[in-house]
């Protein structure tokens, strides 16, 4: 069993993909202004469709949700047709680094937990030409909470190789690209605990049970595990936070 398949395998049956909640969801997008009744949504790194499913109960707009994994992305299709909603929402397989879209094509680009795969100011850098003038953005990263994290939770996150910033260097790098912060909101608890953390932890007890001792299941599942620990031992400390931004 390669390991590809297996991380698939696990993360397919889940919910969602990353931290988050309809609750989050709705409270962002009542930092924005009014959009275009007609308005063009782009979804970035959607996963499964979760929050592009909360996105459609928001708005009556067209929302193009984006990922490099089809199997999301038929779930997503499914659930549109099933919905009568194929009309306003439609896939693209397709990169975060090489957005196959128009120069000022949407009026919001949205993306929750996804902007660390690029990076948070390149991806706002690589993203921004893709929204109209005056457009909208909403990204959500890890940031820092509180100062001097434990010794333990940076050795963590440098094991992951992404080390998060602090919500001022965050704000500070949205100024770099020239767009205007509207608003931040920090993601709540349960977006990390009820909607991610406990539906994983019941799959990552199944799959142990499936496949006993495979070292890549253990290769998986172990780190998933400790990424748990961690959250639950210094969850004070850091967290997601959304950025609400405008293209100017």
């Amino acid at each position: 069993m390669t390991l590809d398949p297996f991380f698939y395998q696990i993360f397919e049956s889940l919910p969602r993909q990353g931290p988050g909640c309809p609750e989050a969801t709705r409270n962002v997008w009542s930092c924005l202004p009014p959009l275009p009744n007609h308005a063009n949504i782009l979804d970035v790194g959607c996963g499964s469709g979760t929050q592009t499913r909360d996105l459609a109960a928001l708005t009556s707009g067209t929302i193009t949700a984006v990922d490099n994994h089809q199997p999301f992305l038929d779930r997503i299709t499914a659930w549109a047709t099933a919905n009568h909603l194929g009309g306003r929402i439609r896939t693209r397989a397709a990169s975060m680094d090489a957005l196959p879209f128009e120069p000022g094509q949407f009026d919001l680009i949205w993306s929750e937990g996804a902007i660390f795969i690029m990076g948070f100011e390149e991806g706002l850098r690589a993203w921004k030409p893709f929204v109209k003038k005056g457009g909208y953005m909403v990204v959500s990263d890890a940031a820092w909470f509180e100062p001097n994290p434990p010794a333990e939770l940076m050795r963590w996150w440098e094991k992951e190789g992404y080390i998060p910033k602090t919500e001022d260097a965050l704000r500070e790098q949205v100024k770099n690209t020239g767009l205007r912060l509207i608003a931040t909101y920090r993601l709540p608890e349960a977006g990390w605990w009820e909607n991610y953390y406990v539906p994983m932890l019941a799959r990552v007890a199944e799959l142990r049970k499936t496949h006993g001792t495979d070292p890549a299941c253990a290769a998986v599942l172990d780190p998933l595990q400790e990424e748990i620990e961690m959250y639950r031992q210094y969850k004070r400390y850091y967290g997601y936070t959304f950025f609400v931004m405008q293209n100017e």
